[in-house]
């Protein structure tokens, strides 16, 4: 009984100490991808975390690190899915995707590139004509929804990782439960033939 409790204990105390996940986020600010690399526990990525970016079919694009505040950037060409992957050594690893939709309609996109139309097939479509000031707005509006945004992402990031932690908390409990009923049953049947 007493060998019970104590590997239970045990459990739970190295269950605290290692009880924390990669997580990350990556957020386009027009054709700037800005990310973050951390754990669960508050601590960030340490400065010069190697950062993978590649495209969908695996294809690197480049290779960035993180700043002292677990930060990086990267640059986008091309209106494409982008991965990051990030290794914070023993065995924490992380990706992240960045869809091609978060990206502005003015890149280039992979669908275009390779067709081999016929003249008789092609279409003209008049490029769409906006002034500077307006380019400017838009950058400026996206930046400001931008800082907004990305604070909302890493609560919502954390307040998922913290969810997790009170299931797993949750799900010893009845592990507690059901030993305890366990080891009544188990008196109970120990009384009865005891008596008997």
């Amino acid at each position: 009984m007493h060998r019970l409790i104590t590997i239970l204990f045990l459990g739970l105390c190295s269950l605290s100490v290692s009880a924390h996940n990669v997580v990350g986020g990556v957020y386009a600010i027009g054709n700037q991808i800005e990310g973050e690399v951390g754990f669960s526990n508050g601590d960030m990525a340490a400065a010069g975390t190697l950062i993978k970016v590649t495209d969908a079919e695996g294809n690197e694009l480049a290779n960035i690190k993180t700043n002292d505040e677990g930060l990086f950037s990267y640059t986008a060409t091309r209106r494409i899915d982008h991965l990051f992957f990030a290794n914070l050594s023993s065995g924490h690893l992380l990706e992240l995707t960045l869809p091609a939709a978060e990206l502005p309609d003015s890149l280039p996109s992979e669908s275009v590139t390779g067709v081999n139309l016929s003249p008789q097939t092609m279409e003209v479509v008049a490029p769409s004509v906006t002034s500077s000031d307006q380019k400017t707005l838009e950058q400026m509006v996206e930046r400001a929804v931008a800082k907004q945004v990305i604070p909302l992402r890493k609560e919502l990031a954390e307040y998922k990782e913290k969810a997790s932690l009170q299931d797993v908390i949750g799900g010893i409990g009845y592990i507690f439960g059901l030993c305890g009923l366990g080891i009544w049953w188990r008196l109970r049947q120990l009384d009865k033939q005891s008596k008997g």
